[in-house]
């Protein structure tokens, strides 16, 4: 029976979710959309809710931030992972 020690574990590190993460990308995208039509409904209204207004775009600048942050995450995982599988086949 081998030590402990000198026993490697055959199981990859578990998978990070990207596509999941892209799919949360995309929501976000449609997010953004949903804001943007109730944008309009609230300005084609005869009175404009100023308050309301002001979430909507509060609402949609969060939604800009972390979407543009996570598409970004996104694009620096899948490019590290491709130039790491470049290397091993180079290799």
């Amino acid at each position: 029976m081998a030590d402990a020690d000198t026993v490697r574990s055959t199981k990859r590190s578990p998978g990070l979710p990207i596509g999941r993460a892209a799919k949360l990308a995309f929501d976000l995208d449609a997010t953004r959309a949903a804001c943007c039509q109730a944008t309009s409904i609230i300005l084609s209204k005869k009175t404009v809710d100023q308050a309301e207004l002001e979430e909507c775009t509060r609402l949609d600048d969060a939604l800009a931030r972390a979407h543009r942050i996570l598409k970004s995450t996104i694009r620096s995982i899948m490019l590290s992972r491709l130039t790491r599988r470049s290397r091993r086949t180079r290799a």
